[in-house]
């Protein structure tokens, strides 16, 4: 059946006329249980939308991509409706923030009022948290999204060679709640390890920012060069780093950007050491495939690339959290130094008693302000303290030296106690225990 424009004004008239008729004939308790049904359908549509939008933003499939202006849409109307629920406003910020910039080649494209929304939504959600976000998360803590919400418009001025307006952006970061102290303090620590004029490589949104925002904000290390590895699987980024003269490699910069995976086999390879102020000598290991056991991903290229022609000449530091296949299987020589790894044609035995030393310079965390606890990101990085330890007392367990072992994980537990330094996870916990189980009951350590 069809129905003209006259008609269905027709038919909504008489459906407006007999819901009045109906409540006239209604008692003050009916009136008030079919308020409560509209009510209740009201609060039901607002659910079943707030599921879709979080649906819609989980979506990561090979061939699907979340319609963040569907998601962001849902999502403005259940924060109209319902301005108290703090994960709709996470949702909302993070849709808000997707849209603005979904991956690393958009980063530099970022607009100021999108950032600035989005920001918004993540200061409204904590402040409805009482600071302590305990909702669904996507990835990233409001308080982490905050810093790099701002972050990334701070690399937007800066891509625009405007350093003024990118020290701004990463202090509106801090006086809106995006850079926790005692986070800083280790991010400091960090930069700290690293030789002058060093290379820094890190992994991930927390280390890419605080590094930036101490260098910016405070001057603090600007002699380092601080990479980030994910970034270098873009184009506008390594192509940036060799205009500033900040990395070199072999392609030019037309080539640079069609830089793609490659197909490859495990196999030796060799960094020759041509660094004057030491011996002629070279570091050979085997390169494994990084991604589905057949390829090295773009970051990989880039990297080897680099220290083939870096060969040593300036210091290469890597976070002690960077994963293996971003650091290509460097283990062998990457000396521990407490919070990062020095790449070195010899690791050597000695590296031990200057690693305890350095462990002894590591802070405590002071629990004068309990904040960082308030972002399981803080609790996840900060547990590199514990790791520090940790990674020494294998050394020393390692060497045979069974006592000394026992003692740096003791001091471990003595310098982050749990109520101070929750562990990140329950699994990290029990690997933390049967580690210094094994090493008391001189088990080999995997």
């Amino acid at each position: 059946m069809e129905y003209t424009t006259g008609k269905i004004l027709a038919l909504n008239l008489l459906s407006t006329m007999y819901i009045q008729r109906m409540i006239r004939n209604l008692s003050v308790c009916g009136i008030f249980c079919l308020f409560s049904i509209a009510l209740n359908a009201q609060e039901a549509d607002v659910q079943k939308d707030f599921e879709k939008a979080k649906a819609e933003m989980k979506q990561n499939s090979s061939d699907e991509s979340p319609d963040y202006i569907k998601a962001g849409s849902l999502l403005e109307r259940i924060v109209e409706k319902e301005p108290g629920n703090a994960e709709a406003w996470y949702f909302y910020g993070y849709a808000i923030d997707r849209y603005n910039s979904s991956e690393g080649e958009t980063m530099i494209k970022v607009q100021l009022p999108l950032t600035i929304k989005a920001s918004e939504a993540f200061e409204k959600c904590l402040q409805l948290s009482k600071d302590r976000y305990t909702g669904d998360l996507l990835l990233l803590d409001p308080h982490t999204k905050i810093l790099t919400v701002w972050g990334t418009q701070a690399w937007y001025y800066i891509y625009q060679n405007k350093k003024d307006s990118a020290v701004w952006c990463l202090q509106q970061a801090d006086q809106r709640g995006g850079i926790n102290r005692v986070s800083l303090n280790y991010f400091r620590q960090v930069m700290n390890e690293c030789s002058k004029g060093a290379y820094l490589f890190t992994s991930g949104d927390m280390y890419f920012y605080y590094t930036l925002f101490l260098q910016l904000t405070e001057r603090y290390r600007t002699d380092l060069n601080c990479i980030d590895l994910n970034l270098l699987n873009v184009t506008w980024y390594p192509d940036w780093l060799q205009k500033k003269n900040i990395m070199s490699f072999t392609w030019t910069l037309e080539k640079l950007k069609n830089i793609d995976l490659l197909r490859w086999d495990k196999q030796p390879v060799t960094i020759y050491n041509e660094n004057k102020a030491f011996a002629d000598t070279a570091i050979t290991w085997v390169l494994k495939p990084t991604l589905d056991n057949k390829f090295l991903i773009r970051s990989n290229r880039l990297l080897l690339d680099f220290l083939k022609l870096n060969a040593f000449e300036k210091p290469v530091f890597f976070a002690g959290d960077v994963p293996q296949s971003m650091n290509l299987y460097l283990d062998a020589f990457l000396q521990s130094k407490g919070l990062t790894y020095k790449l070195a044609t010899d690791t050597g035995t000695n590296n031990l008693n200057q690693l305890v030393e350095r462990l002894k310079k590591l802070s405590t965390i002071s629990t004068e302000y309990k904040t960082y606890l308030n972002n399981r990101d803080n609790i996840q990085v900060l547990n590199n303290y514990r790791f520090a330890y940790t990674t020494a007392a294998i050394i020393a367990a390692g060497n045979g030296n069974k006592e000394m072992a026992v003692s740096l994980l003791e001091t471990a537990e003595r310098k982050y106690p749990e109520q101070v330094l929750p562990f990140f996870a329950d699994a990290t916990k029990q690997w933390f225990v049967q580690l210094k189980q094994k090493i008391i009951r001189g088990e080999k350590i995997d």
